[in-house]
């Protein structure tokens, strides 16, 4: 049985992807900035939100010392801003909850990991940055300063047996990104759905597969790699 942490669990795909790790046969933890105290939400264990590594140390306690699998995906609104109004300010907010946040919980999660010699550390991010999302700088950004972390992590930890990786997805139907009323949208629907390459949107399922198959699968042999899911997009 793999012992996963999931953060962020009430955002994006996350409520899937434990569902299908815990049907898979994992032993999930959730945490999230909404959730205050251990308990359960939704049939999955969590702990209450603290630092990341407070959080990944609890996870690992509970685990009986082992943490064999992390996954590191944070949600966050993206308004516009105009390239004009890019400022410290405005920035600061989505490095330090998309990036730095995700980094210090890798961090974490491989000094939990290392005396085992083994581990799965999958980031979610974004595909977003690498076809362009005018508009969206900060957010672009901060998901982009992730993704170009995965390689160096994954370098620096193969001999512990620890692989690195990224989900980066891009158009799939949740409510924090793309919800249903876009779609339904008589104007705007079509016009989202005439950006992607294949003609829908994606499934949290799909998503919540490919980190089954990192997290999980026989897959160890794979590191340092972004990959998008973004239907073709990118």
């Amino acid at each position: 049985m793999a012992n996963v942490l999931l953060t962020d669990l009430r955002g994006f795909a996350n409520p899937v992807i434990a569902k299908r790790l815990q049907a898979a046969g994992a032993r999930v933890i959730g945490c999230d900035p909404a959730i205050g105290g251990d308990g359960a939400d939704e049939g999955i264990d969590v702990i209450g939100w603290n630092t990341p590594g407070d959080l990944v140390a609890r996870a690992t306690e509970r685990f009986g010392g082992r943490l064999d699998a992390i996954v590191i995906s944070p949600a966050m609104p993206a308004p516009r801003l105009k390239a004009e109004d890019l400022t410290i300010e405005a920035l600061m907010p989505y490095f330090q909850r998309l990036a730095a946040e995700s980094i210090a919980f890798a961090g974490a999660a491989v000094k939990s990991m290392r005396p085992h010699k083994s581990g799965r550390i999958v980031f979610g991010t974004s595909s977003g940055h690498i076809g362009g999302i005018p508009g969206f700088s900060p957010y672009a950004a901060a998901r982009a300063a992730v993704n170009g972390v995965v390689r160096s992590l994954a370098l620096e930890v193969a001999a512990d047996g620890i692989s690195v990786n990224a989900v980066a997805p891009n158009f799939i139907q949740t409510e924090t990104y793309y919800p249903k009323a876009l779609l339904e949208d008589p104007v705007k629907g079509p016009k989202l759905l005439a950006r992607v390459p294949m003609g829908r949107l994606g499934e949290a399922e799909e998503v919540a597969a490919l980190v089954e198959l990192l997290v999980m699968g026989r897959s160890g042999f794979v590191s340092g790699q972004v990959i998008p899911i973004s239907g073709a997009w990118c």
